[in-house]
């Protein structure tokens, strides 16, 4: 089985990361956020061999690790190892090998750190 997922990428407007703790916390926080027509995709596909594949279509890079639960970050799609790395920190993770393959609809330059801000704030409260 192969888990799909698809996102609207997001255009900060104005307030960035002013609805990340801790500055909400101590400030509030108040952003301004627009989607367009254009998406980020992340498919994860299960193996049967203790191997983790991280793929990105778009920038046509690879990367293959046997099984760990730490992945090192070294410069080189580090934005997918340290999700893994912290899905495994927080949540463990079962003993087997999967390919994640992402591909992202924006040209080159807008596709920057990807604009996958968390769909929701992290505060509650707004001043």
């Amino acid at each position: 089985m192969i888990y799909r997922s698809k996102a609207p990428l997001r255009i900060g407007l104005a307030g960035g990361g002013t609805d990340v703790s801790p500055y909400c916390d101590l400030y509030g926080g108040a952003i301004l956020n627009a989607t367009v027509s254009l998406y980020a995709y992340a498919n994860i596909e299960p193996l049967s061999e203790n191997v983790i594949i991280l793929q990105t279509m778009d920038r046509k890079e690879e990367q293959r690790f046997e099984w760990s639960h730490q992945l090192p970050l070294n410069g080189t799609l580090d934005l997918l190892k340290g999700v893994y790395n912290r899905i495994q920190r927080d949540y463990g993770m079962p003993l087997t090998g999967f390919k994640l393959s992402t591909f992202v609809d924006a040209p080159g330059r807008i596709r920057i750190r990807y604009f996958l801000y968390p769909r929701g704030s992290h505060c509650r409260r707004i001043r």
